[in-house]
């Protein structure tokens, strides 16, 4: 009698117990455990169309990117990333913002080196030779963190995200956030996400257009002085200056504005559809400073070897380098709307 006891009121405390389980709510949670990605990358380029002087000259760049990801479950339906990379990399393009240079890197904000005299005691240049000016080389690094929650269906997920970059002329201040919802047993998908960036350049300007602003276009004065300006004669001559003068860049701040809807279908099995649509707002200084702007309706003016004048463009130009008339300007406002379509199909 007493072991049938027994037995019932196990089974009574069992049925019990079970009963309070089933009641419990599980879900799968959006992430299981800690994720740690790691990508790198190499990138190399050869041409000779480089910006920086005008579309002629070296533009060789090597390129060096890793970058860390780390996802971390905060609890079922929240997830933390943050992203952390660099990009280092070597430009022959950019180390001319500063060609004259032949000592090393400077150490002023202006890439502007006191000692432009190569090995016999002369003034040149050539966009076909890497200087070894500050802008030579250069290393970006960045940080993101994002935030986002799951509903608990799973259906719904938003967004939050803060992101910080930085190099040696420019710097950058991003936010946003989005949402996701899927409809019709998560076969659609409808996105909207938005983003902010607040950057602000540090401008490097080429040499030649510094330095004429530091002396007030006095040709006999600071980087010009004891410096013979050649025409496309070969001629001594003081007539070179910027068009209109040359002025330092007073809006240094470049924002950008975005907003992003995004529809994805599941066709069937094993095809789907994307659409995508963008407004993208920026303002301020849209431009890079640092490029060189020629005009073929003014007169050209060198500083360098008088022989290699008529060989400028040449690859073998090694000693003769084109005094730039301007920097690169643009509208300081642009209104972006790109549209994109995508399709996937499984063969088999």
């Amino acid at each position: 009698m007493k072991k049938t006891l027994i037995i019932i009121t196990i089974l009574f405390f069992g049925k019990v117990i079970a009963q309070q389980d089933s009641t419990k709510v599980y879900k799968k949670r959006v992430l299981e455990t800690i994720e740690v990605d790691f990508l790198s990358s190499y990138y190399s380029q050869d041409g000779d169309n480089a910006s920086v002087t005008g579309g002629i000259g070296n533009e060789h760049l090597t390129d060096l990117a890793s970058s860390i990801i780390v996802s971390l479950p905060l609890n079922a339906d929240e997830v933390l990333t943050i992203d952390a990379g660099f990009s280092a990399y070597s430009s022959a393009s950019s180390s001319n913002g500063n060609p004259f240079d032949k000592s090393g890197a400077s150490e002023d904000d202006d890439d502007d080196d006191d000692d432009f005299l190569n090995e016999i005691g002369e003034v040149n240049g050539s966009p076909w030779l890497a200087s070894s000016g500050a802008s030579k080389s250069d290393v970006w690094g960045s940080l993101n963190i994002d935030y986002s929650k799951s509903s608990d269906d799973r259906n719904l997920i938003w967004n939050v995200n803060a992101s910080i970059a930085t190099e040696y002329d420019y710097f950058s201040v991003g936010f946003g956030g989005g949402i996701l919802k899927q409809f019709n047993e998560k076969n659609t998908t409808l996105g909207l996400s938005t983003k902010v960036y607040l950057d602000t350049w540090s401008p490097i300007y080429p040499t030649e257009l510094k330095a004429y602003e530091d002396v007030n276009g006095d040709l006999d004065e600071g980087f010009f002085e004891d410096i013979t300006i050649i025409d496309q004669n070969g001629n001594a001559s003081t007539n070179w200056s910027p068009i209109d003068g040359f002025d330092l860049i007073k809006d240094k701040s470049r924002n950008s504005y975005s907003a992003s809807i995004s529809f994805s279908q599941i066709l069937s099995e094993n095809a789907q559809i994307s659409l995508f649509f963008d407004v993208v707002k920026q303002q301020g200084w849209l431009g890079n400073p640092l490029q060189r702007v020629y005009f073929g309706d003014i007169d050209n003016y060198y500083i360098g070897n008088a022989n290699s004048v008529a060989n400028y463009t040449s690859s073998s130009n090694k000693d003769v380098f084109h005094l730039a008339d301007d920097i690169e300007r643009l509208p300081n406002s642009r209104l972006k709307t790109p549209i994109g379509m995508q399709g996937k199909r499984i063969i088999n």
